[in-house]
């Protein structure tokens, strides 16, 4: 969750900085930070995934952990994630760093297609599948939690997961796939528990509340009120 919110934190404060006067198309800070976090995100949900597969077994079984449809499954949907990244950022740098002249032409087009279609587009659905397996897995199989323990998991999901959905549904104009994968995502969830469960199991509060009112918000906001919606 921290690596989650980092990253949000991170990326909202360098938006509106200017791209580097030197030969550097990112800045060296930005290069080192915006790798290194979804580092943190990508080694959080794996660490996250292998204690819920040894969870039962109280031993490694490589099973379960690498041929497994689960594991299967949530292998691509990290390698996806982190490919969508790479893609995004490499290709957000390479706009910013482009000449006046050359932002209306079609090589820009290309290299904006890349940044906010193909890698966001990546992004979320590795991001969706990794989220699935651990939902799948995790849910039913964790202690209760107590009412601080819940406000906080309940807060970090809307930090996370709802800002996540909402953003690229709106930020990045994928609103079909954004409402699609937080509707599945709830769906997922509260088939596995009883609602009045959602907020005591500890994977399904760090991952249902926020998918579901990002859905909820998504829903109201662009086919309720209408059109597509734009980020502030």
């Amino acid at each position: 969750m921290m690596s989650m919110l980092a990253w949000e934190v991170y990326q909202g404060a360098r938006a509106g900085v200017a791209p580097p006067a030197s030969h550097w198309a990112i800045a060296p800070v930005d290069l080192v930070f915006l790798t290194l976090l979804p580092a943190l995100c990508a080694f959080a949900f794996t660490r996250l995934f292998l204690v819920l597969t040894q969870n039962v077994r109280g031993s490694l079984n490589v099973y379960t952990v690498i041929a497994s449809p689960y594991a299967w499954v949530f292998w691509i949907g990290m390698a996806l994630g982190m490919m969508g990244h790479g893609i995004h950022l490499s290709a957000h740098a390479i706009q910013r760093s482009l000449p006046n002249i050359f932002i209306q032409g079609q090589f820009a087009a290309k290299i904006n297609f890349l940044d906010t279609r193909i890698g966001y587009l990546m992004l979320g659905a590795g991001f969706f599948l990794a989220t699935v397996i651990i939902l799948l897995l995790g849910q039913g199989s964790s202690r209760r939690m107590s009412p601080a323990e819940r406000a906080l998991f309940v807060l970090g999901s809307l930090a996370t997961y709802g800002v996540i959905f909402i953003y690229l549904g709106v930020g990045q104009g994928q609103i079909i796939a954004a409402i699609a994968g937080s509707l599945v995502i709830s769906a997922i969830g509260f088939w596995l528990l009883p609602s009045r469960e959602i907020t005591h199991d500890l994977i399904a509060a760090f991952i249902v509340p926020g998918s579901f009112l990002a859905c909820v918000t998504l829903v109201v906001w662009a086919i309720i009120v209408g059109g597509q919606p734009t980020w502030p």
